[in-house]
């Protein structure tokens, strides 16, 4: 059963403090009762009527009361759930930046630790050009020289040129045996890089040739690569460093490069891939491997990712 609403008490109080007031003139009208018991009566009544009518606002109050404060516990418990979820973002997002921010720290360490190593290598006479970004990244030309210095290869095929080239010259010049042939498609990077290689005096063992881009025959279709006619003259590659065609001009513009330079390699010519964190390069290398069962990989998580390449050795 459903309690009277606030309002509705009031009703029932003052129409029952009405009431008694007829019933009390009517008794008095009769002399039934004296006009003292009248009074009390009436009184009794009205004082009744006000605590039934005091009981309905308070209760109309309470209910209100309540129901605010219903609401706000909703409204609380909804901006607990929300700042609850922010919380948890917020601690997400720290802990991704946290392991972004370790990852980078720990590139920039391995990348100071390989300068540091190249540096001790050589004996720059002119300042030297800058790594990373387009050029080769500290870890992964660390790499390249140790081979280099352990190989000591007759004739170094690059695929582009630039800061590598002036490396790799120092590497030569230092072991006195060999040179650099470095393949550049961009007559202004062939500019840049034959100025800095006579600013460090290496003129005499890089040649940078000009190797414009042109349609290249893979079977399937042309593909851009650098003109042929500018590797005709070589033979017995120990190392090729493939750091070019630029993946803009096409993702898999490297690939011509192991079917025209292979055949002028030597038996136990090293093959570097450089950027193979990006996709393009990533299936340049899938490829090499499937079309030449001959050779075998090795993945070097670098800075930018490169894989070296080299026949299986024979039984």
């Amino acid at each position: 059963m459903r309690a009277p609403s606030p309002r509705r008490l009031t009703s029932l109080g003052l129409a029952g403090w009405g009431a008694a007031i007829v019933v009390t003139a009517t008794l008095l009208s009769l002399k039934v009762i004296s006009p003292t018991v009248a009074a009390i009566v009436i009184f009794n009544g009205a004082v009744l009527a006000a605590i039934v009518a005091l009981l309905g606002l308070v209760e109309q109050r309470v209910g209100g009361l309540a129901e605010s404060l219903a609401d706000h516990a909703r409204d609380h418990r909804a901006r607990t759930a929300m700042l609850s979820t922010s919380i948890e973002r917020l601690d997400a997002d720290v802990g991704h930046a946290r392991e972004r921010l370790s990852k980078e720290i720990f590139t920039v360490y391995r990348q100071l630790e390989a300068m540091v190593d190249l540096r001790a290598l050589i004996g720059a006479r002119a300042p030297l050009p800058e790594l990373r970004g387009w050029a080769l990244s500290p870890d992964a030309l660390r790499l390249i020289m140790r081979e280099v210095f352990a190989r000591q290869p007759q004739l170094i095929v690059e695929c582009g040129s630039g800061s590598s080239s002036v490396w790799l010259g120092y590497a030569v010049q230092r072991l006195g045996i060999g040179r650099v042939v470095a393949l550049e498609h961009d007559e202004r990077f062939l500019a840049v890089t034959r100025d800095l290689l006579r600013a460090h005096g290496l003129g005499d063992v890089v040649e940078v040739r000009h190797a414009p881009l042109t349609p290249w025959d893979n079977g399937t279709g042309d593909q851009p690569w650098y003109d042929v006619r500018a590797v005709t003259d070589l033979d017995k590659i120990g190392l090729i460093l493939v750091d070019g065609p630029p993946g803009t001009i096409d993702p898999t513009a490297r690939y011509p490069a192991l079917p025209v330079l292979l055949p002028k390699c030597t038996d136990d010519a090293l093959i570097v891939l450089d950027d193979t964190v990006r996709a393009g390069e990533s299936a340049v290398s899938e490829r090499w491997l499937a079309e030449h069962p001959e050779l075998r990989r090795t993945v070097h998580r670098f800075e930018k990712g490169l894989h070296a390449f080299e026949r299986t050795p024979r039984a």
